[in-house]
């Protein structure tokens, strides 16, 4: 093995520890001290909390149906869009025996490959046939989020007829189904972030550093608020009294 191979592969690792780390720091998380709210755990409490009012009031069922066709909408589109692309626009575009001819020359001019013997760790191909794993896992991961929420809209209707089992806890059910989906749902969505960076490592190691930084900033960015101060509360209070 080559040292550009040898650093190549470092990075590699660095950048998989990097980014798993970044979401197992995400979901334990939690210091309010600095003032941040995690996006994917406040959704997680508010679905719950919309899930339970939905089936408190049978007068909310059409409103709940709704808002889960909505969600199923948006799950369905991510769907196509994954498929699409796996199995259709990249093998099209980057398989034919030119372009891999052309990847190879353009990972051969990056700083790390080119102090080897000008060679990648992996072809081209095996890089991208690794991304489109990985969105495989994205593809299935939204459609079992669909059919979650697809599911959920008829158990919604169930619990607000008049032949539903009385023996039958809508609720906790309710509560299983909707977290999961939502759970594959961002699994699906960083997945997708997560093809996105191997992707880019076709075109050399520096690349996927690079695109790697830039997708956890993206992350962080996504994926914390800052919560209002005292101050900003204050001020917005005596606004409205104002008004």
């Amino acid at each position: 093995m080559y040292s550009g191979h040898v650093a190549e592969l470092c990075i590699l690792l660095l950048c998989v520890v990097a980014f798993f780390g970044y979401h197992i720091w995400l979901y334990n998380f939690d210091n309010p001290c600095l003032g941040l709210i995690r996006v994917p755990t406040t959704m997680a409490k508010a679905r719950q909390v919309w899930t339970r009012s939905i089936c408190a009031d049978d007068k909310d069922v059409i409103t709940g149906v709704q808002t889960i066709r909505n969600s199923l909408m948006t799950v369905t589109l991510f769907t196509v869009a994954a498929g699409y692309i796996g199995a259709r626009a990249l093998p099209e575009i980057l398989l034919t025996p030119d372009m891999i001819q052309q990847l190879n020359l353009i990972q051969s001019h990056d700083p790390i490959t080119r102090d080897g013997d000008g060679t990648s760790l992996l072809q081209p191909s095996v890089k991208l046939g690794i991304g489109l794993g990985t969105l495989f896992v994205c593809f299935l991961c939204f459609a079992q989020s669909a059919r979650l929420y697809a599911h959920t809209g008829f158990l919604l209707k169930a619990q607000a007829s008049k032949y539903k089992p009385a023996h039958w806890d809508f609720e906790a059910e309710s509560l299983a189904i909707m977290g999961r989906a939502g759970l594959l749902f961002s699994i699906g969505i960083r997945c997708f972030f997560g093809f996105g960076i191997l992707l880019l490592w076709i075109l050399g190691p520096i690349a996927l550093l690079i695109a790697t930084m830039a997708t956890l900033l993206c992350f962080f960015w996504m994926d914390f608020l800052p919560t209002p101060s005292r101050a900003q509360l204050h001020l917005l209070k005596s606004s409205d009294e104002h008004e």
